[in-house]
């Protein structure tokens, strides 16, 4: 019989949660988020990834504030007791209508990208981890070479946390999964409007494997980043 060590798989969204409230992994050895502890943020955030997927999903011809604003609607949650006040709850919603409509139609956004709203997995070797990514766009640079290509998030947390993990995590998932770095990887503020704007290079890229090893090693024994879950090791015959 041959042991099989677990393989360990982060996955953004999971080590966004894991920065954010690390409490619920330390109560939670399963790793099992509870409904109710959804936030208003993350709800956003899903309304937005979903109306992004649209958007691309049209004709071009089709693309439009209308269709934007639909889409919007149609992703929106329902629950309103989430966000702080029934004003909180509609003026969120108008303001990622307003804030979609001027990336995806005023020019900040690819009107072709290679990649939209696809979520990949990578090994990489030299962390022996899995990583999942999902990716919002992935678009040829047109200020660059034949293959060099810029990646693009359109976020709700754009703190420094947030940011330097996306940095980071991007980094090292694209060097692993298309052999070349990104030219640029580009975060797009659905709250305020604003570019944060993050060029990796070889020295950087060094920077965001040691940051990725060292989330790796703080991972807590939860089932949730396990590939192969249930038990320290699996026999295979």
């Amino acid at each position: 019989m041959q042991q099989i060590p677990i393989v360990l798989r982060v996955e953004d969204y999971k080590l966004e949660e894991l920065l954010r409230y690390p409490e619920r992994f330390a109560n939670n050895k399963a790793g099992h988020k509870r409904k109710n502890d959804v936030n208003w943020r993350q709800m956003v955030q899903y309304a937005a990834s979903h109306s992004v997927n649209d958007f691309y999903g049209l004709p071009a011809a089709a693309r439009s504030s209308a269709s934007i604003e639909a889409s919007v609607e149609q992703w929106w949650t329902n629950r309103n007791y989430k966000f702080h006040s029934d004003e909180h709850f509609l003026q969120m919603k108008q303001t990622l209508k307003e804030q979609l409509t001027s990336f995806l139609l005023g020019g900040s956004c690819p009107q072709m990208p290679i990649i939209f709203y696809e979520q990949l997995t990578a090994y990489v070797e030299e962390l022996d981890l899995e990583i999942s990514q999902i990716f919002h766009l992935v678009a040829v640079d047109p200020d660059g070479g034949a293959d060099d290509y810029i990646v693009q998030k359109l976020a709700v947390d754009v703190d420094e946390e947030s940011l330097g993990l996306l940095f980071h995590m991007t980094s090292v998932f694209c060097m692993s999964a298309f052999e070349k770095l990104p030219t640029r990887i580009e975060v797009l503020s659905l709250l305020n409007g604003k570019k944060v704007v993050y060029v990796p290079d070889e020295e950087s890229l060094e920077s965001s494997y040691d940051y990725m090893y060292l989330i790796k090693s703080l991972l807590p024994e939860a089932d949730v980043f396990k590939v192969n879950p249930g038990s320290s090791f699996q026999f295979v015959m």
